[in-house]
């Protein structure tokens, strides 16, 4: 960005002495001051180039563990042929007038990062003006990309392309100490499924993850992540958004409220509910009234839709766990005639959403008929249906295998034996994982709960 625009309109938001300040602190105390400054600041933060140049200086010495001084950083400067460009070293001494104290080094850090962030607005809207003249783009693109900017800018934009282990090498041992103790208060962006063995296994969802869970039609997809929604929302007490491409609203109101209160999903809605099974759905309603659930039930969303809506949830409602059921049902808005395209870009999509988000993200696949044909019913990888690239971009893949799926429904009792097969962990191993299903209220349990359900 050049130091000299066109200001005659308004002018644009910078505070020179500011950047000044920051320097000169850096330079007069580089251990006490650089901390403070390369965890919150880049190069583009500084308006002036001479400060950015500078400033660029002062991090090539940090990283090689060479003290920033004003003599250091006149060296490195005329050895890349710019020191005179940022006014020589009288500018350098300067600098370390500018500043007697660090005791408001916080103060100027607030300045700077605010002119940055409102140059950074400016910069946004024009670019945002110029995607309404693209009549190339599509309008649904254009919004995405629109949002997409707006998101960043809410996040700050601030954090480093880079970083130093030096700079989170403790908290992120306290992270695995905690894991190590199995203390789950200790880990608060970790969204556990509620399943004691698959958490074990998997230690939970973890943010910036994409998990797939997959199965056969009717073998009980949406009710498992519905039942892991209702304990991360109640039990764990953070935020859950469902999109549901294939229920309504209320039918997901319906599942929740029966698998909570544990009465028959099919009574309820036939109306012969006994009188004495309502003070269980009261209660449960209660529950369910003080969770944090967001369902957003538009049939045939698009992933651009979806996204849009996530950086909304996100910023409202500080978001802590995203479920799409289900993958094959969101329109991919590209343009292309082979469908495994159009789900590699939707899956590839919710990869990097979940990375944006900072959240973990549950995405719900059908399986081809492939597992019908073959004489062992186990899914397995090459069963996910219609793209390959689910298994690539998923972090964790897991199955639903109901060996009652395949028997005669005459024969079958109303809680099923259920195998939830992991079988795909990039940070972690295979395995399964045993479960009931009761279908009369569609939820899951692990088997050391079954005391507490009225078969």
């Amino acid at each position: 960005m050049p130091d000299v625009l066109d200001e005659e309109i308004r002018p644009i938001p910078k505070n020179k002495e500011a950047e000044r300040v920051i320097l000169g602190a850096m330079l007069l105390e580089p251990e006490e001051a650089l901390p403070r400054v390369v965890s919150r600041l880049r190069p583009r933060h500084f308006y002036f180039s001479a400060h950015r140049e500078i400033y660029q200086a002062i991090l090539d010495l940090f990283q090689k563990n060479k003290i920033p001084d004003a003599v250091t950083v006149a060296n490195h400067l005329e050895e890349r042929g710019k020191l005179e460009g940022v006014g020589g070293r009288a500018y350098l001494r300067e600098l370390l007038t500018s500043v007697t104290t660090l005791a408001a080094l916080e103060h100027y850090l607030e300045i700077v990062e605010t002119k940055a962030l409102r140059r950074w607005l400016i910069e946004a809207g024009g670019k945002v003006a110029e995607l309404g003249y693209r009549e190339d783009l599509e309008v649904e693109r254009a919004l995405d990309l629109a949002g997409e900017m707006v998101f960043q800018l809410a996040d700050f934009q601030a954090r480093q392309d880079y970083h130093l282990i030096s700079e989170f090498i403790h908290e992120h041992m306290d992270f695995l100490e905690a894991l190590h103790r199995q203390d789950k208060e200790r880990l608060p962006d970790t969204v556990f499924s509620g399943f004691a063995k698959f958490d074990d296994l998997t230690s939970g969802f973890h943010p910036g993850e994409l998990a797939v869970i997959a199965g056969r039609p009717g073998t009980g997809k949406t009710s498992l992540v519905l039942t892991i929604a209702r304990d991360v929302a109640i039990r764990q007490e953070k935020t859950v958004a469902i999109f549901s491409l294939e229920m309504t609203k209320e039918q997901v109101l319906e599942r929740l409220l029966c698998a909570e209160a544990q009465v028959d999903l099919h009574r309820l809605r036939m109306g012969y509910l006994p009188a004495a099974k309502w003070g269980q759905i009261a209660e449960a309603a209660g529950r369910i009234h003080q969770a944090k659930i967001l369902v957003d039930d538009t049939p045939g969303a698009s992933i651009l839709s979806i996204k849009a809506k996530a950086r909304r949830m996100k910023l409202d409602h500080n978001l802590d766990l995203l479920i799409v059921d289900y993958l094959q049902l969101v329109e991919a808005g590209v343009r292309t005639d082979i469908r495994e395209q159009e789900i590699a870009y939707i899956s590839r999509t919710l990869k990097a959403l979940a990375r944006e988000l900072g959240v973990p993200v549950i995405a719900c696949s059908q399986l081809n008929r492939a597992v019908e044909r073959r004489e062992s019913k186990r899914p397995q990888l090459s069963d996910l249906r219609e793209s390959g690239a689910i298994e690539q971009d998923a972090d964790l893949v897991a199955f639903i295998y109901r060996p009652d799926y395949y028997d005669d429904p005459a024969l079958s009792s109303s809680v099923a034996e259920t195998e939830l097969i992991i079988a795909k962990q990039r940070n972690g191993p295979t395995g399964k994982v045993r479960l009931l299903f009761h279908k009369e209220y569609a939820t899951f349990y692990s088997p050391a709960r079954e005391a507490e359900v009225p078969f």
